[in-house]
Formats: C-alpha cells, structure tokens, sequence
C-alpha cells in the first residue's frame, strides 16, 4: 500500500506537470514558463528519488531472504 509520502510526491508531481502544460497551453511569458519547467523538473527528481528508495528496498527484501 502506497505511503502518504508517496501519494504526496506523485500528487505535487502531477500538479506541476499540469501548471507547466497550462502554461504552455496559454503561451504564458517566459518567466513563467521558466518557473513551471523548474518546478516540474524538481518534482521529477522526488519522483526518481522515489523510485530509487523503491528499488534499494526491492535489493534488501531479495537479500533478507533464504534461498528458494
């Protein structure tokens, strides 16, 4: 089951992607498309970093077991 720390990186990495669509969408200034492209790449990085936790802990359940 999913943490609220997961819900909360997925959820803030959506509304970025959403807020730099829009601001493509409305051929925002630059400045502020600026803003939402690093914004968005910040939130992908929680994402990767996410994943990665994800993926160390897939590494210590595959070692913490006996062998099949």
């Amino acid at each position: 089951m999913p943490t609220e720390d997961t819900r909360r990186v997925l959820k803030l990495f959506g509304i970025a992607v959403t807020d730099l669509e829009d601001a493509l969408a409305r051929a925002a200034p630059a400045e502020d498309l600026d803003r939402a492209e690093v914004e968005a790449a910040a939130r992908l990085g929680e994402v990767a970093g996410l994943i990665d936790n994800l993926r160390r802990r897939v590494v210590q359940a595959r070692t913490a077991r006996p062998p099949e």
